[in-house]
């Protein structure tokens, strides 16, 4: 008796092992070109992506498996030694067939490719695509009165624009593949929706890394808002001076996020080129912090754009991390204690404030 009760105390002890869900990569590369891969996911807590897998002399249509615990949706990073890379929205357990060749295709019922880029950029050219042939002719025919027009309308196609981009993650639901779409999405410019939609997460699955993930997000969003202090960065310039944002205390500073492909940031810049030359001795400067990865294009922009002030290459896009940013372009206007005091302040409005501010010194 005493050694069937040894043996049911051991039973009841021992730990109950269940198979744990997985989600499982099948990867078959098509080219001899493509002999490494590597796999990375989200970290929800560090809002970041953490390399898991590296996959190393593959060999032409070969399948290869990687296995991973699954725990809840998310997002695995996929990226090839040819540069060829995809974001994959897991949003159930299963198996995930991959083909890596000139492009990267999937075949899943429990995930889809991520690429909400893309979608933006049909949603520039219906919306945008007009508007800016018209103002590069008007540019080049010196038709002042089609620009100023262009430039009243620009603000109401911005907002239909962004209403266009918020529906389109409406449209997905509570998902791996609408939390990545997010990150596209600004958290002061798009602040409304972004609250509306950690609200739909954290009701729908309130336990999950990504409604957690959202609700620090709409926290953290104080802290570049109006009102707050610009967050304090250093770095060097592309004349390799030493740069840090402290030193401009009691000046006016416009941070301004650019790249030299973003064609509205390409529009706004000459006319900060007059402003920048009436009050830079005045207690106004302007730090361009450019997100660009081709360093020749960026140099012939500055060159083109006449950009003689201080102008950071953000490559790794630290600042802008810092800054919360998804979109560009962006700036931040900063008052001579450090407060920022305007978020994407146009240049017409940014004049009259510095003439009001400023042209008594």
């Amino acid at each position: 008796m005493r050694t069937i009760k040894i043996l049911l105390c051991l039973f009841l002890s021992a730990p109950i092992y269940s198979q744990q869900p997985k989600t499982t990569f099948l990867i078959q590369t098509e080219e001899v070109s493509i002999h490494e891969v590597s796999i990375s996911k989200f970290n929800y807590e560090l809002d970041k992506m953490i390399e898991l897998k590296h996959l190393n002399n593959l060999s032409p249509n070969k399948v290869y498996s990687f296995e991973d615990s699954y725990l809840e949706p998310t997002i695995y990073l996929l990226k090839s030694n040819t540069g060829h890379e995809a974001r994959i929205a897991i949003e159930q357990k299963g198996e995930i067939h991959l083909k890596l060749g000139k492009d990267i295709s999937l075949h899943s019922e429990h995930a889809s490719l991520s690429n909400f880029s893309k979608t933006i950029e049909v949603l520039n050219r219906r919306f945008f695509g007009k508007m800016i042939a018209d103002y590069e002719k008007a540019m080049k025919e010196g038709d002042k009165a089609t620009i100023a027009k262009l430039e009243k309308k620009k603000d109401d196609i911005l907002a239909d624009f962004i209403k266009a981009m918020e529906n389109e993650v409406r449209i997905m639901g509570v998902s791996a593949l609408a939390f990545d779409a997010l990150q596209y999405l600004d958290l002061q410019k798009n602040h409304d929706f972004l609250k509306e939609t950690a609200h739909l997460f954290a009701t729908d699955q309130p336990n999950t890394g990504m409604s957690k993930s959202l609700i620090s997000r709409m926290a953290n969003a104080k802290k570049t808002a109006i009102g707050s202090h610009a967050p304090l960065f250093s770095s060097k310039t592309l004349t390799e001076s030493n740069i840090n944002l402290a030193d401009f205390k009691g000046s006016y500073v416009l941070i301004d996020f650019w790249a030299s492909w973003c064609r509205a940031c390409r529009v706004e810049n000459p006319k900060l080129v007059p402003i920048y030359n009436t009050f830079k001795d005045k207690g106004f400067d302007i730090v361009s912090i450019s997100i660009d990865t081709d360093i020749h294009a960026l140099k012939k922009a500055i060159k083109d754009d006449e950009i003689l002030w201080h102008n950071i290459h953000d490559q790794s896009k630290s600042i802008y991390s810092q800054y919360l940013l998804s979109t560009l372009p962006s700036n931040f206007l900063v008052d001579n204690s450090g407060v920022i005091i305007a978020r994407n302040i146009d240049a017409n409005t940014l004049k009259i404030f510095l003439n009001k501010h400023l042209m008594q010194k």
